[in-house]
Order: C-alpha cells, then sequence, then structure tokens
C-alpha cells in the first residue's frame, strides 16, 4: 500500500478498539493522527501525532488540525466508536474528504429521527412516538398500546431500554428513565436529548446483527450474527452472537435488502454499519442503524481471509481500496459478553483459568478492574469482559461460551 496515504483516527479514552485500529495501522504503514479526550492512552506511542481535545469543543483545534492534514496528505477521518463519529462527519466535511453527510450521521444518533426517515422510506417500522420525560404515563396511555418498549433516544448497547406491559412497568420504567436521563456524564452526552423518551411497538421474533462496510452508498455485508439467547424484556442485554449464520439464504437475501434500503434511507454512502434487526412473520424490522462497527472487543470475532482484520478492512475502505472480494475464514465463531448481573463494587473475577480451557475457547478478557462499581442494564453500561470461542459449527461454540460462563464466579465487595 501506498506508504504516503495519511488517516486520522478519533478514538475515546475509553474505547475498548484502540488495540486494534492501532495494530491495523502500523500493519497498512499509514500516517495516523490520533484525536482523542486524554492523553495517558496515547502519549508513549504518538508523542508527536496526537491532538487532546474536548470533542465538542474541535474548532478551537481546527488550524493544527487543517495544517497536519495538509502537510500530510489526508484521505480519511475515521471515528472508530459511537463516541467519536460525529466528530469525524464534522471534521471531514470541514478538510473536505470524502464522509457521510453530517446529517446523516446525526440521524443514526437519535432513534426518533431515524425512525421518521426509516418510515418516510417505506422500511418496516413499528408504531412510535416521542413523549417528554416529564409526561405522565396517564398522559402516554391513550397514545400508546402494550407491550412497547421505552427508550432514550441517544443512548447504545441497550441502555435505558425496557419493555413494559401495564400502566404500572410502563410508571416505573419512566422512574427509572428520569434517573438515568438525569445523570450528569449522561445529560453532557446527550444534550437536549435527555429531555425525551422514545415510545415504540414491541417487536417480536428473531434477533440478529448485521455487520457491513458502505462504497459509493452500496452494501456489502460482511457478517451476519446470530443472538441464540432470548431478547424479550424487561431489558435487552446482549450476550452470546454468533456468526456465520443459521439463516435460511432467502431470508439472508431479505435482511440485506432491508438494510441496504435503511442504509440509502438514512443517506449513508461510506463506511462501516452496524445493525440490528428483528425478524418475523410480517418481515424485517430495523431496531438500530449504526454509522459504526461493531461495538467493544466484538469485532475479535472477525477475521477474513489473509489474516486481515475487521479495523484493516475498514481502513482499506476507506482509503478505497477494493474490499469488495473480502471474505471471513470458514470457521463458526463466537463471542460472549459477560453481562453484569448485579450491582455492587467488583471485588475479583475468580475461575478465568478454568473457563479459559474449556474446549473451543479461544481468549477472554476482563474489562472491569476491582474497585470498580457495577450496576446491570438499564442504567448500567459496561459488560465484565469478554469471551471467544472458536469451533466447526454454531452449535458447539454456543456450547463452550456457556460452558465457560458457568465456570466464572463474580465476587462483589459488600455495600
Amino acid at each position: 500500500m501506498d506508504n504516503s496515504s495519511a488517516v486520522i483516527l478519533i478514538i475515546p479514552s475509553a474505547s475498548y478498539r484502540t488495540s486494534a485500529f492501532i495494530n491495523a495501522v502500523e500493519k497498512l504503514d499509514l500516517k495516523v493522527l490520533v484525536i482523542s479526550d486524554k492523553s495517558q492512552v496515547f502519549s508513549g506511542k504518538y508523542p508527536d501525532n496526537l491532538i487532546i481535545m474536548n470533542f465538542h469543543h474541535w474548532k478551537d483545534r481546527l488550524d493544527e488540525i487543517s495544517e497536519w492534514a495538509e502537510r500530510n496528505g489526508l484521505k480519511a477521518v475515521i471515528g472508530v466508536d459511537e463516541e467519536s463519529i460525529v466528530l469525524a462527519a464534522n471534521l471531514s466535511n470541514y478538510l473536505q474528504v470524502e464522509h457521510n453527510p453530517v446529517e446523516s450521521v446525526l440521524l443514526t444518533k437519535d432513534k426518533y429521527l431515524m425512525r421518521i426517515e426509516l418510515k418516510k422510506a417505506g422500511v418496516n417500522s413499528p408504531w412510535f412516538k416521542r413523549f417528554s420525560i416529564h409526561d405522565s404515563p396517564h398522559k402516554m396511555i391513550n397514545e400508546i398500546n402494550f407491550p412497547c418498549v421505552i427508550k432514550p433516544t441517544f443512548l447504545s448497547a441497550s441502555r435505558g431500554v425496557i419493555r413494559v406491559n401495564t400502566i404500572e412497568e410502563l410508571a416505573y420504567g419512566i422512574k427509572t428513565l428520569n434517573e438515568l436521563l438525569s445523570l450528569e456524564e449522561v445529560r453532557e452526552r446527550g444534550g437536549e436529548q435527555s429531555d425525551w423518551i422514545l415510545v415504540e411497538e414491541y417487536i417480536p421474533g428473531k434477533e440478529v446483527a448485521i455487520e457491513g462496510i458502505v462504497a459509493e452508498g452500496k452494501l456489502k455485508v460482511l457478517a451476519v450474527f446470530d443472538k441464540p439467547e432470548p431478547l424479550e424484556g424487561p431489558t435487552f442485554e446482549e450476550t452470546i452472537i454468533v456468526t456465520p449464520t443459521a439463516l435460511p439464504e432467502k431470508i439472508q437475501f431479505s435482511l440485506f435488502e432491508t438494510v441496504q434500503n435503511a442504509v440509502k434511507a438514512l443517506g449513508i454512502v461510506k463506511g462501516p454499519v452496524h445493525v440490528e434487526v428483528r425478524i418475523n412473520s410480517s418481515g424485517n424490522y430495523i431496531l438500530e442503524c449504526a454509522s459504526r462497527s461493531i461495538g467493544g472487543l466484538c469485532s475479535k470475532v472477525l477475521e477474513f481471509q489473509g489474516g486481515m482484520s475487521l479495523e484493516e478492512l475498514i481502513l482499506r475502505s476507506y482509503l478505497g481500496r477494493n474490499v469488495e472480494k473480502t471474505k471471513l475464514t470458514d470457521t463458526a465463531r463466537g463471542v460472549m459478553m459477560m453481562p453484569t448481573e448485579n450491582m455492587g463494587i467488583l471485588k475479583e473475577m475468580r475461575g478465568v483459568e478454568d473457563a479459559l480451557n474449556v474446549k473451543g475457547v479461544t481468549d477472554l478478557q476482563i474489562t472491569v478492574k476491582p474497585g470498580e462499581k457495577l450496576e446491570p442494564l438499564p442504567k448500567g453500561d459496561r459488560y465484565l469482559g469478554f469471551i471467544f470461542a472458536e469451533d466447526k459449527d454454531q452449535e458447539l461454540v454456543i456450547k463452550a461460551l456457556k460452558n465457560a460462563w458457568s465456570k466464572i464466579e463474580v465476587v462483589l465487595e459488600n455495600t
């Protein structure tokens, strides 16, 4: 690859994706400018190619960023996860490098606006209605039906998503969302969106996740993840995902068509997409369509032929390289996001060695430290870590992940 290619990576300090993207940059021999919100993560590695800044005040550092971009022949600005994609779109727009329109990225960050656009485009939609967080359940009751789902309009990873079946559950759910949306870090992140909740029809059915890459508005599906655990509420904590899917080809093609329609409706023309879909006898329903790749450490599950990682594929795509023929390796792979089941202060996690010794398990990474506070969904936003497995078929992978999780004991301090 032409080693004069230069990219800007926007990596929040809390991101799980740092190592994977930096490894891909080094493998492709690219020039890189890292933009982050805290210095300690990168200062040793990129002391001269690092800008620390408040993502909301990006205009304050434009001279510096523009100078680096001009000097190095910038090809792409990439936000590596949910917290950085809007800044990536804004910077790309300012620096005049190809990217999704800012308006499209903002649509993917507001579940209410996304619902409006998908419905306008004729994509299967649940009924939905936005309410003020201060509205009473008795005001809402005449405009909704049970069962339904209530959620913030801007949070990810199922945070704040609650299924309610009665007015009592609705009242309790709204109280919970009020508490969540009053948290300082949540209000800072959501701004005016913190004043709203979205209520929408509960959609039954099988849930899958689709990982794709978009070039000139055309979707290439990289992987379909099955979610073998039922996700029926009251909260929707994802645990196991596994690929390749066991879905019949006919259903897969209909899914790809649905996702392509959603991508078009939202105006996504470039880069990765991560889409959550429910499938039932009425068709395919988009739950989420994010203009970023899969979160957490889950991208480790995806290995493409030739030893290419998802992060390398994303970089190649942004640089205009052809990734059309890229295919996953043949084995079944899965990951379990170890759920936070109880509230408390983490003392230790036992049984890690036993879990790693389970046949089929390839890795286990703990992402919380002793002394950290844990809180389950709907208010919490952390997994304990990730278990990875690989085998010849999906069932063996699922069995290995469940077996490994059964060996883990989470010890909390008395609080």
